[in-house]
């Protein structure tokens, strides 16, 4: 073979290795579908792509090719995530039709369509609320949340807070709270409490207040350490100002309105001769300046004083600032 002729076969070699790359490049290229690949093949073998409408030359011959199948590696990974995917939501699927429970992970949210919180399931960043669940509204703000606490929980529900915060409620809130041998009803009013009813840390006895909106004590109702009830009424500097009660030894009732040290100065009680009534006035230092009750005799009397509760002056027999009813 000469070298012309060497050199017009490898001529002719390269052309039909350019034509066979391009053609799988074709191929490969069309290869979307499940459809085969239409091909026209003339005697000598070469094959060209039927694009469109076109047809075969008279010396040429219509082949349909099945194509190949092009799966790159990532698509096989991916392919295989999806894969398990639908395997999780098929169980989540079959669980909901059977009833069986669902379990979710904390913390997670849920959005509307707006993509604004709506409830939430997170932990606490420190304190004794070792688990919380918020419930906002379409705004965005607060308005519930339940706290787990160790031995107990609570339940808070807030008219108004600021667009989605969840501390500092700017409107009025309550929460009733329970755990370990405490209990708890609050209302509170821009963050100052203004009700509180429940079981009292200290003492351990039931009670109902209500607060001014400085965070003085204004009214109280409750049962005293000794079992019995008591009602207080407190000034606008949360002093004592009237005292309902009972005698811790007689058990009858008393009645005394305070002075603003706190000091009885007129105390109206049961526990009187028989069961009969006591009226005192005092000074402003406690001590008894007039005195009203049933004596023994079956009389009533009023004695006022200083120093004039005894029945006569000195051997006169005469009374002193006194005055004793006397039988019809």
């Amino acid at each position: 073979m000469t070298i012309k002729t060497r050199l017009l076969a490898f001529a002719c070699g390269a052309a039909a290795m350019a034509t066979t790359n391009a053609l799988v490049v074709d191929l490969n290229l069309l290869a979307q579908g499940d459809g085969p690949v239409e091909v026209c093949v003339n005697d000598a073998g070469v094959m060209r792509l039927v694009t469109g409408d076109a047809s075969c030359a008279a010396a040429e011959r219509r082949v349909a090719l099945k194509a190949p199948q092009v799966e790159k590696s990532c698509e096989k990974d991916r392919q295989k995530e999806v894969a398990k995917l639908a395997e999780r939501v098929a169980s989540l699927e079959k669980k909901t039709a059977a009833g069986g429970p669902q379990t979710v992970t904390a913390p997670f949210r849920v959005v509307n369509e707006r993509d604004t919180v709506v409830f939430s399931v997170e932990e606490s960043q420190g304190g004794d609320l070792p688990a919380l669940t918020r419930f906002y509204d379409e705004t965005g703000a607060r308005i519930a949340m339940i706290a787990a606490r160790t031995g107990g929980g609570e339940f808070t529900v807030s008219s108004a807070t600021a667009a989605g915060a969840t501390t500092g409620p700017s409107g009025i809130e309550t929460t009733l709270s329970t755990w370990n041998d405490y209990a708890d009803l609050r209302v509170t009013a821009n963050s100052n409490v203004r009700f509180e009813m429940g079981r009292r840390r200290k003492f351990g006895n039931y009670g109902l207040s209500t607060f001014t909106a400085g965070g003085n004590l204004a009214a109280g109702l409750g049962s005293a350490q000794e079992g019995s009830g008591i009602a207080l009424v407190f000034d606008e500097l949360g002093k004592d100002r009237i005292a309902i009660m009972c005698d811790g030894a007689s058990g009858a009732g008393i009645i005394q309105l305070l002075n603003p040290a706190t000091l009885p100065v007129v105390t109206l009680a049961g526990n009187g001769e028989a069961d009969s009534g006591v009226l005192q006035l005092t000074n402003n230092v406690g001590e008894p300046m007039v005195k009203a009750r049933v004596f023994p005799i079956g009389r009533g009397a009023v004695q006022a004083g200083p120093g004039a509760f005894q029945h006569g002056i000195m051997f006169a027999g005469l009374p002193a600032s006194y005055i004793e009813g006397k039988n019809p």
